[in-house]
C-alpha cells in the first residue's frame, strides 16, 4: 500500500556554500531555455541497503506486533573538500544521523583520487578524497543523491569513481549514471518489509551536456526537455514500492521562498505519485509545504560543507515518520562549525525554527521541532 497522509513537517536551514548556480534555474512556467555554459553510471541501480531480519517461526497463539513504522531522515549539501575529511566531519551528528532506519543526503562533490578527470571550466569544482565514502557510511549515511551541479566537475572518469567508491562502500545512490536509464533509477532499501524508492534529480546543471542521455553518462536532469522522464521515473517507482520519494536540486541561491516553478515541479510529482519532495541547492533554508497528501521541504540547506558559515552554517537534519494514520515530521536544527555540523544550542534552534515557519506555507514548527498546520500566511506568499 502507498504511504500517503497528513504530515508534519519540520525544516532545514538552509547554508551557504561555494557552489555555483547551473544555468537556467528559474522559470515560473516549468519552461527554461539552457545556455551553453554555467557554474556549478553502470546500468540501472536499485540497492536494499536496509532489509528488516525475518521474524522467528511462533506458534499460532503469539501475536505478531505491528512493524514499526519507516523513521526517514535528509539532510543538507555534503562536501568533504578543502581538508575537511582530516577532522572527523560528521562526529558531533553520528547518533542523529544512525537513529533513523534511513538517512540520506546530497552529494556535492565528486569522489576520487587526485590524479582522475580534468576539472570543467567553472568557478568551483569540488572533489573529495576517497576515504570521503568510509565516513559517510560510518556515520549512518545509507544513500547518497547525486543529482546536481557538481557530480560532473572532474567529468565522467571522476563520476565513475565515485560510484565505485560508493559502492564499495555500501552508500546508494541515485541521480547520475552511465546512461539515462541508470541516472533515472531509484534507490530501493526494504525496512520492515516496506519497500522505499528514493529519486534523485536536478534542475540545476552546469552544461546541457552533464544531462544523461540514452548512450551519455550524466545526470539526471529536471529541465523542460526532460520533465516527462522524470515523471516516468516517479511512476515506475510506485509501481512496485509501498513509498516514493524524490530528491531535488533546484532553486535560487541564498533565497529563502521558492520559485514558483518549483511549486509546479513538485505538484506534478506529487500527482505522478511522490509520497515526499526534497530539495537542496539554494544552500539556505527554504520553507516546507504539503501538496495533496504529499510533503514537500524546499530546501535543506547545508549539512557537511566547508564555506558554510553565518546564515548558511544554521540547517537542519529533516526526520519523517511515515506511519499508517499519518506522517509526521521534525526538524534537528544544525549549526555549522569550520565545516561540521554540530547539534544547535537552544539560541540557535529558536532562531532556525522561527526561519522554517516564517518561509513555509500552512505549517509553523514548535519548539521541539515539529510542523504543525497554521493558516498564518507566511513570507513566501
Amino acid at each position: 500500500m502507498r504511504f500517503v497522509a497528513t504530515l508534519f513537517m519540520v525544516g532545514v536551514m538552509l547554508v551557504v556554500a561555494g557552489c555555483s548556480a547551473g544555468f537556467g534555474s528559474q522559470l515560473g512556467a516549468i519552461a527554461d531555455t539552457v545556455p551553453s555554459t554555467s557554474t556549478s553510471m553502470s546500468t540501472s541501480t536499485t540497492v536494499a541497503t536496509t532489509v528488516a531480519t525475518a521474524p522467528p517461526t511462533i506458534t499460532s497463539t503469539t501475536t505478531i506486533p505491528p512493524s514499526p513504522p519507516p523513521v526517514i531522515s535528509f539532510a543538507g549539501d555534503t562536501s568533504f573538500t578543502h581538508g575537511l575529511v582530516s577532522y572527523d566531519p560528521l562526529g558531533e551528528v553520528e547518533e542523529l544521523l544512525s537513529a533513523p532506519d534511513l538517512t540520506l543526503v546530497n552529494l556535492e562533490t565528486t569522489i576520487a583520487e587526485a590524479d582522475v578527470g580534468r576539472a570543467h571550466a567553472k568557478k568551483y569544482t569540488f572533489k573529495s578524497p576517497p576515504e570521503t565514502t568510509g565516513l559517510l557510511a560510518g556515520a549512518g549515511i545509507d544513500g547518497v543523491a547525486l543529482g546536481n551541479n557538481h557530480t560532473l566537475d572532474f567529468g565522467p572518469p571522476a563520476l565513475f569513481r565515485t560510484m565505485e567508491l560508493l559502492d564499495q562502500a555500501g552508500v546508494a545512490r541515485a541521480g547520475a549514471g552511465e546512461g539515462q536509464s541508470e541516472a533515472y533509477a531509484p534507490m530501493v532499501f526494504e525496512v520492515a518489509g516496506r519497500r522505499i524508492a528514493i529519486l534523485s534529480f536536478s534542475r540545476i546543471l552546469s552544461d546541457p551536456s552533464w544531462a544523461a542521455d540514452t548512450d551519455r553518462p550524466g545526470i539526471a536532469s529536471a529541465y523542460q526537455d526532460w520533465i516527462p522522464e522524470t515523471l516516468a521515473a516517479v511512476e515506475r517507482a510506485g509501481t512496485d514500492t509501498d513509498l516514493v520519494v524524490v530528491m531535488v536540486h533546484w532553486g535560487m541561491e541564498l533565497h529563502y521562498c521558492p520559485e514558483p516553478y518549483q511549486r509546479q515541479l513538485a505538484t506534478a510529482w506529487v500527482e505522478a505519485g511522490a509520497d515526499l519532495v526534497v530539495g537542496s541547492h539554494p544552500h539556505v533554508l527554504q520553507g516546507v509545504e504539503q501538496i495533496g497528501d504529499a510533503l514537500v521541504v524546499y530546501s535543506t540547506g547545508n549539512f557537511a560543507f566547508p564555506s558554510a558559515r553565518g546564515l548558511s552554517g544554521d540547517s537542519a537534519v529533516f526526520e519523517f515518520t511515515f506511519a499508517e494514520e499519518g506522517t509526521t515530521m521534525v526538524a534537528h536544527p544544525i549549526h555549522i562549525i569550520t565545516g561540521r555540523p554540530h547539534p544547535a544550542d537552544d539560541v540557535q534552534s529558536s532562531e532556525i525554527l522561527a526561519l522554517l515557519s516564517d518561509h513555509s506555507f500552512g505549517y509553523v514548527f514548535d519548539e521541539r521541532g515539529v510542523a504543525i498546520p497554521t493558516d498564518r500566511p507566511g513570507e513566501c506568499g
